[in-house]
């Protein structure tokens, strides 16, 4: 009886290096799969594989028996009948293997066991074919024993093989054990050559057990083995000594504290085979330890969750810069961001809000907030993200829509026949002063601080009104000069500019 479709599967492929995901289509001759995009027209041309069939050990023997890249590929299965409705999900996901890793498991296929069964096969292989000088002419082109990388394992890429950690070691060395990796979301991370989040370690420092701030990685060793590589907390970043060749400049050291990136690609030395690798600086906020990463082993996306990211802020990411963002998760979440590359994650970073680039930008407004907050009632001028507020009028005088957006925006905005201290209309400038936190008013141009240059029909009012200066036509007026006026208004002003001096009226 043939086997029920629901017991046939798929596999979805991802290049590792450039981030593409296909469809597994066959094996081509140099080893690597055949493949076809990842699209539901495509489901014909899939290479379906029977459940519980051999047909799936040999596609993997053979592909690790040719392939001179193995570890560049991950595989991950899905039932032939659901493919057409899952492998848009898939792709999603597959976008970021290492963050989506709990939900991609039940898909992700094991291909330890057949690397390791082709790879003892080779060993025997070259044993029963080497005579002892071959053998050692040949050391460094075939697999070693304990499970140190050939050239082709160095060339692609390999996730960490967590078998070879020693855990009852870690455990007496750290204070840690493996639960308290997976619950801290840290294995994952190590497992894909990056940090740990934040840990408390508990390690032996002259005879006794002291808790301390770090972060792990794991490294793979000469002989195989992995083990585990602290970073403990430092008091401050050497800013000062040489990065790799590279001395910072006294702007790039700014740079570093308040985004904690370097903000530009530099040129590196490599300390062991002198190339010169072009790369991104960061410096790790919980450590302070300066770190750097090639750039070109940085992938930008062009898509942060449901957010695009276009061509020019993805070209200004790769140089380094950063981009103001507001970021729309899948789950319909939204929220200001500042992106940029972190050499410590590998790759683009929401910039932490306790970075001195978001403070540097809010505290004078969180102090204009402070100092204002009893005199306003509680008004804010701003809203959480420190952007200015709108405003509709000031002192009974209505914006236009230029004048609210000019406002908005930082400029300064003129304003006519607004109540001077006596209640007479009179032209003003207005704009936020980020210092304060709030809008000022202002009698200069702050901009240019040049005297405001009222209107002309305005000059005689504000001359007698707010500079105590005469006009001859109006100079026995007692009353405040409207806008406009220089001349009695009515009769009874008349009475009082043609009134003889003493008289009274």
């Amino acid at each position: 009886m043939a086997k029920k479709t629901d017991e046939r599967d798929v596999l979805i492929v991802r290049d590792e290096k450039t981030g593409e995901i296909s469809v597994v289509a066959g094996l081509n001759a140099d080893g690597t799969p055949k493949r076809v995009p990842a699209k539901a027209e495509n489901t014909k041309d899939f290479m379906t594989f029977d459940r519980h069939g051999d047909v799936i050990d040999n596609f993997f023997k053979n592909f690790y028996r040719q392939c001179k890249e193995p570890y560049r590929f991950g595989f991950y299965r899905i039932a032939a009948e659901q493919a057409d409705k899952l492998i848009d999900a898939m792709k999603e996901l597959l976008k970021d293997p290492v963050v989506n890793a709990e939900l991609l498991a039940p898909h992700k296929v094991d291909t330890s066991e057949y690397a390791r069964a082709v790879s003892e096969e080779e060993k025997q292989d070259n044993h029963n074919q080497q005579t002892p000088n071959e053998e050692n002419m040949q050391k460094n082109n075939r697999q070693p024993e304990n499970g140190q990388e050939t050239p082709a394992e160095k060339r692609g890429y390999q996730p960490i093989d967590e078998s070879k950690i020693d855990w009852n070691k870690f455990e007496a060395q750290y204070g840690l054990t493996r639960d308290d990796l997976v619950a801290s979301k840290s294995l994952d991370k190590m497992l894909n050559y990056r940090k740990s989040e934040p840990l408390t370690v508990r390690v032996e420092v002259l005879g006794e057990r002291q808790e301390l701030g770090a972060r792990l990685e794991l490294k793979r060793l000469p002989d195989g083995s992995v083990d585990f590589v602290p970073d403990f907390v430092r008091k401050e970043a050497r800013l000062d000594e040489p990065h790799k060749g590279h001395t910072f400049t006294d702007e790039e050291k700014k740079a570093l504290q308040q985004t904690g990136n370097l903000g530009r690609v530099v040129d590196l030395v490599d300390k062991e085979t002198g190339e010169i690798i072009p790369s991104f600086i960061s410096i790790d906020r919980f450590t302070n330890k300066i770190e750097d990463v090639p750039a070109n082993k940085v992938r930008i996306t062009d898509k942060i969750g449901k957010t695009e990211i276009s061509e020019t802020e993805q070209a200004l990411l790769k140089s380094g810069g950063y981009v103001r963002k507001e970021i729309e998760l899948a789950n319909g979440r939204k929220f200001p961001a500042i992106l940029q590359v972190s050499a410590i994650d590998k790759g683009v970073e929401f910039v932490p809000r306790n970075a001195r680039i978001w403070q540097g930008e809010r505290q004078g407004q969180r102090n204009g907030q402070d100092q204002e907050q009893g005199k306003r009632k509680g008004r804010a001028w701003m809203d959480e993200d420190g952007n200015i507020k709108p405003i509709g009028t000031w002192k009974g005088v209505e914006l236009n829509e230029q004048q609210k957006a000019d406002y908005i925006s930082g400029k300064t905005i003129r304003l006519e026949k607004v109540p001077d201290k006596d209640g007479n209309p009179a032209t003003i400038y207005v704009k936020f002063n980020h210092e304060k936190g709030r809008p000022f008013r202002y009698d200069t141009n702050p901009d240019t601080a040049q005297k405001v240059a009222p209107s002309n029909e305005s000059r005689t009012q504000i001359a007698v009104n707010n500079e105590g200066k005469t006009n001859e036509a109006t100079k026995h007026v007692k009353e405040p000069l409207q806008q406009g006026q220089t001349a009695p208004a009515n009769e009874r002003q008349q009475r009082q500019q043609n009134k003889p001096k003493g008289q009274r009226l």
